[in-house]
């Protein structure tokens, strides 16, 4: 049963990261996992967050990465302890 947030009569997922959010990245396994990750924040936050693609530089390699933005930071305490960042 998905509670009801009262939030979510506006779009929270923002398109770009803006620069106020707190962030984390993480290497997505599937596509699946990003629907599954933004689904749980939908319905666990309450702030406005973004999920956007990424490139890490490690040396001379670069990665594809998902970057993970939250307004209020206390939703990226929530998030990683959730367990789904798993890297």
């Amino acid at each position: 049963m998905m509670r009801i947030n009262i939030n979510n009569f506006f779009d929270r997922r923002q398109s770009y990261c803006l620069p106020h959010f707190t962030t984390t990245t993480l290497t997505p396994r599937t596509d699946g996992q990003v629907e599954d990750i933004n689904a749980w924040i939908y319905e666990h936050c309450h702030g406005r967050y973004s999920i956007v693609d990424d490139v890490s530089l490690e040396g001379d390699n670069p990665s594809a990465r998902l970057k993970i933005g939250f307004e209020n930071p206390g939703d990226l305490t929530l998030f990683a302890l959730s367990g789904l960042m798993g890297d």
